[in-house]
């Protein structure tokens, strides 16, 4: 669709809208729209999603490393934004694929609904192109399941997840899709968990890379925050027993306990 598709088609972007709460009523934290070429939407609303979900890290008994446990199975976001891009009505171009996030779930909207044989009860065993060649190109390049196995895998995903979550539920009209994904950040307390931001992410990605970080390599990856920030997100992660300190003052460094 070139380096310019929203000067063709107007309306074939994704607009995300974050919430504070479990409705609409609510603050509404953040808007964005993803635009630019299909491959750039995906990419950039996968991230953004990441980037404001929480995360679990938990110490399972006899296990030597943390287990990082996201709040929704990563596969499935990026498969259910890959799957509106890809099976969207771009016919229609009165609207727009809508994600809706809330504490507690996320909603993804299409244009476009379900084709005639195709339920949400066996989505999973059936297959159905709208776009063809839109679905070839992403198949190519990796971005969709070439055997058409993605829902079975977003199935798998849930069924697998340790926190067990609700499955996703599938809600379609003639014209439109919505399916919703269920948070397990209610459960993250239930198992002891530990909210890490997205900033100690990086930071343990770094510890597991060098075997340890300093106060400077923290303010040196995250230039944005100030000294007191980069101080209490590492003593965050010390006091939940991720990271142990080690020596004092100005040569204070952090490493991932034994």
């Amino acid at each position: 669709m070139g380096k310019h598709p929203l000067h063709f088609f107007s309306h074939s972007y994704i607009a995300l809208a974050r919430y504070k709460g479990s409705s609409v009523g609510g603050e509404k934290l953040d808007y964005k729209e993803f635009t630019n070429n299909l491959f750039q939407q995906i990419d950039k609303c996968n991230e953004y999603i990441i980037e404001h979900t929480a995360l679990m890290s938990r110490l399972q008994p006899g296990d030597v490393q943390r287990q990082d446990i996201s709040e929704y199975g990563r596969f499935s976001v990026r498969e259910l934004i890959t799957n509106a891009v890809c099976h969207r009505d771009y016919e229609d171009q009165h609207g727009k694929i809508i994600i809706k996030m809330f504490d507690d779930r996320i909603e993804f909207y299409n244009i476009g609904g379900l084709p005639d044989g195709i339920s949400a009860e066996n989505i999973t065993s059936q297959q159905f192109s709208r776009n063809p060649v839109i679905v070839n190109v992403l198949s190519k390049v990796k971005y969709i399941e070439e055997l058409g196995e993605g829902w079975d895998k977003i199935i798998d995903e849930h069924k697998n997840h340790v926190l067990h979550p609700q499955m996703p539920v599938i809600e379609a009209t003639e014209r439109s899709m919505l399916v919703t994904l269920f948070s397990t950040k209610e459960k993250f307390e239930q198992n002891r968990s530990v909210h890490l931001n997205n900033r100690q992410q990086k930071a343990l990605a770094f510890v597991n890379q060098h075997g340890l970080i300093t106060n400077r390599d923290y303010r040196t990856l995250f230039p944005e925050i100030t000294s007191r920030t980069a101080l209490n997100d590492l003593r965050e992660l010390v006091d939940e027993g991720i990271l142990q300190k080690k020596g004092s003052t100005k040569g204070a460094y952090y490493i991932i306990p034994k």
